[in-house]
C-alpha cells in the first residue's frame, strides 16, 4: 500500500514559519531506515512521533496520525532535541 502525506495548510504555515521546515523535507525524514517511532509523548491517542534524518541531514521529530490511511496526517515537525535526539544518536551508535 502506498502511503501519502497531508498537512492542514494553516498548521503547515505555522510550522514553516516557526521551524523553517518545508513539507518535502519532513516527508523525507520518513525515508530514514534508522529512524524510530514512539507513541505521542503528549499522550494524544492515535498519534505517533517519528524521529528521522532528512535528505538535508536534519534530525526531525514529526508528530502524525494514521487516521486517514493510506494518508499520514502530519500534525507538527521540529528539530529533534534532548531525549529525542539522544535516543536517535544512541540507536545509530553515535
Amino acid at each position: 500500500m502506498d502511503i501519502g502525506f497531508v498537512w492542514d495548510e494553516n498548521k503547515y504555515q505555522e510550522v514553516t514559519k516557526k521551524h523553517d521546515i518545508k513539507f518535502y523535507e519532513v516527508v523525507s525524514a520518513f525515508d530514514d531506515l534508522n529512524g524510530y517511532e514512539i507513541p505521542d509523548p503528549q499522550g494524544y491517542e492515535d498519534r505517533w512521533l517519528w524521529v528521522g534524518q532528512t535528505f538535508k541531514g536534519r534530525i526531525l521529530a514529526v508528530v502524525y496520525s494514521e487516521e486517514d490511511l493510506p494518508l499520514y496526517r502530519l500534525i507538527t515537525a521540529f528539530d529533534a532535541e534532548g531525549i529525542l535526539l539522544d535516543e536517535y544518536k544512541k540507536r545509530q551508535g553515535i
